[in-house]
């Protein structure tokens, strides 16, 4: 079986448009302000994924967020946590449209100067109500302004305890950069780069660490 481990959500324009929407909204209109995309637009989007995917010979993808679109740094939290579900729900549907073909990996509601134990919540219900196989991990939320600790840093530990406790691995995954020296795919590069080098957290039993 051919496993595409990095893949990400294909979903319709309508979904991003909601995420535009949401952040200028300024929370005018609540948490009962969720992204509103039919099934036939999503799927639509999935069947055009599943086609490239038989056309290259992938037989399976782990589906996670477009990480330069989530919403971390210093975006208001409901908004982060708000998109964060969307998003989750997004993969989820997409999922339980083409089950032999996809598996979802979460995004987690970041956010700088915010304890890593605010992102437990969502960690436990992608595992207990979306049956996903991993998390996405932003090691820089501050997007390039200096604002977050390295992946080694004892910030870091609780969660690093939280995903061996539930033997669940962690991609590691930059998202926007914002300071302006560089592209978001630099910052890619970059800090997927210093998450390798700084790591010097726990590990789960089997002696490899949480994150890959």
């Amino acid at each position: 079986m051919i496993i595409d481990a990095h893949a990400h959500l294909v979903a319709p324009a309508a979904l991003y448009a909601h995420r535009s929407n949401l952040v200028v909204s300024g929370g005018q209109y609540g948490s009962s302000y969720r992204a509103q995309v039919s099934d036939r637009l999503l799927e639509e989007s999935a069947d055009q994924n599943v086609r490239i995917m038989d056309a290259v010979g992938t037989d399976l993808q782990l589906l996670s967020p477009r990480p330069f679109l989530t919403l971390n740094g210093t975006a208001r939290w409901n908004d982060i946590v708000d998109w964060t579900s969307d998003t989750n729900d997004m993969i989820a549907r997409t999922v339980r449209m083409h089950p032999n073909r996809f598996r979802g990996v979460g995004a987690l509601p970041q956010q700088v100067d915010r304890p890593v134990t605010s992102l437990f919540e969502e960690i436990e219900r992608v595992v207990d109500e979306l049956g996903f196989v991993g998390v996405l991990l932003n090691p820089d939320p501050s997007e390039g302004m200096n604002g977050s600790p390295p992946l080694g840093d004892p910030y870091w530990y609780p969660l690093y305890e939280k995903l061996c406790e539930l033997d669940l691995p962690a991609h590691i995954h930059s998202g926007q950069c914002c300071n302006g020296r560089e592209t978001y795919d630099e910052h890619f590069i970059a800090e997927e780069g210093l998450a390798i080098t700084s790591y010097t957290g726990p590990t789960c039993s089997t002696g490899s660490p949480t994150s890959s």
